[in-house]
């Protein structure tokens, strides 16, 4: 009996899955991958053609495998230390499954290049959007972020063009190479969307809440040894704060961030998100040292202006040719756009922990139902975790996610 696993998402975290499923299977096994793109591994994060937007994580943690960390250095021939060009990583991705594949004597994959639209329970199927039906033994949501979140401000918006994803293909190419531009939101994406601007002669305007940036990268030394335990956020900082350098007590809690966030109790967590989240982010989450140089080069010459303050009064004050959306993923659409509004409708998936994802079991992503009860067949996986575990986005996390899910997909 030949097992059916579809993968709906063939971004990075879907072509991780069907890597592993594929590496795994000892079994007759169809594995169907559900991405309206062309080619597989891009997703949001790795689409862009861009030599000069890099990965935001150096070459040395970017391995498909957990058990060969340098497999993706070895591959891109560089140190590890390097910060590789991002649409190099899709490539990668997608060399790595073709050649699983063709090793492979049990698993029979196929790409379908179209966009689900909806998902039954009884059968599990997808059908996409040309009406296509699909039959799985169990379906795994690799959907990626959300789209940016739009402020609603924007629908009476009309004094500029508004950009609500940036990273859309040819999303910029109406704007040319003289004016100015504001982008709302000031993390990663607006770094390399203003770069990509201002390199081409436009003067950039990035305001948020809190107008913090990005950290750079940097070398650190041997890292810290962990207490036992905390008990709550306010400890972790105050052990952050005691090391002599946090870029190192950040390496030290990556591996066990997601097992320390969920022994915090639900009014700890939401302390957390409201009073420490742009802080935990902006040093979490860094820029490659050579990003960071030129992106200060810019601000020093006023091409690049970086203000904290509210998105709504200068966009109206009608000196941009275009607004840019660069803020965080809206969960919240998650559930009113395909494939997930007639789940949610059902009542077999709602929203994560405050919000974040959707609400899935913590060690197998199963996801779980408006009561609280385990969708036989269904899992999700990287970003839709995120309420869950808090530590979802990043390559290390999902490759782990990937390996344990495949593991119970092929037993």
């Amino acid at each position: 009996m030949t097992r059916k696993l579809v993968i709906i998402g063939g971004g990075a975290a879907g072509v991780l899955v069907a890597l592993q499923v594929v590496r795994s299977s000892r079994t007759p096994t169809t594995l169907t991958i559900i991405e309206p793109q062309q080619r597989l591994g891009e997703g949001v994060a790795y689409s862009t053609q861009d030599h000069t937007h890099l990965l935001n994580v150096p070459a040395g943690g970017m391995s498909a495998y957990a058990n060969d960390p340098q497999h993706f250095v070895a591959w891109a021939k560089c140190a590890p230390h390097d910060f590789v060009a991002r649409h190099r990583y899709a490539t990668y991705l997608r060399a790595e499954l073709a050649d699983a594949v063709a090793t492979s004597n049990t698993v029979r994959t196929q790409h379908v290049c179209d966009t689900a639209v909806t998902i039954g329970q009884h059968p599990l199927q997808v059908t996409t959007s040309n009406g296509t039906v699909i039959k799985g033994d169990a379906l795994i949501l690799a959907l990626g972020n959300a789209p940016p979140t739009r402020p609603d401000w924007l629908h009476n918006f009309a004094a500029t063009r508004v950009i609500s994803d940036p990273w859309a293909p040819r999303a910029l190419d109406a704007i040319g190479t003289t004016g100015q531009v504001l982008c709302i939101g000031t993390g990663l994406t607006f770094v390399d969307i203003a770069l990509s601007l201002a390199r081409r002669g436009v003067r950039v305007q990035g305001v948020s809440r809190h107008g913090l940036l990005p950290m750079a990268h940097a070398d650190f030394g041997a890292l810290p040894t962990l207490p036992a335990s905390f008990d709550s956020p306010r400890a972790v900082l105050r052990w952050i704060r005691s090391q002599t350098d946090w870029r190192a007590a950040l390496g030290a809690l990556r591996p066990v961030t997601q097992q320390i966030w969920q022994t915090f109790s639900p009014l700890h967590q939401a302390q957390f998100l409201r009073l420490a989240r742009r802080h935990w982010d902006i040093h979490r989450h860094r820029m490659s040292a050579e990003v960071a140089r030129e992106f200060a080069d810019l601000q020093a010459t006023g091409a690049i202006v970086v203000q904290r303050g509210d998105g709504r009064q200068h966009a109206e004050s009608g000196t941009f040719d275009a607004v840019v959306l660069c803020t965080g993923p809206d969960d919240a659409a998650l559930f009113t756009t395909p494939p997930l509004r007639a789940l949610a409708d059902a009542g077999l998936i709602h929203r994560g922990p405050h919000g974040m994802g959707v609400d899935t079991d913590a060690v197998s992503g199963q996801i779980k139902d408006a009561a609280g009860n385990l969708v036989a067949g269904l899992f999700a996986v990287g970003p839709l975790r995120r309420g869950t575990l808090w530590e979802s986005t990043a390559v290390p996390e999902i490759r782990s996610q990937a390996q344990q899910l495949a593991t119970l997909l092929v037993a």
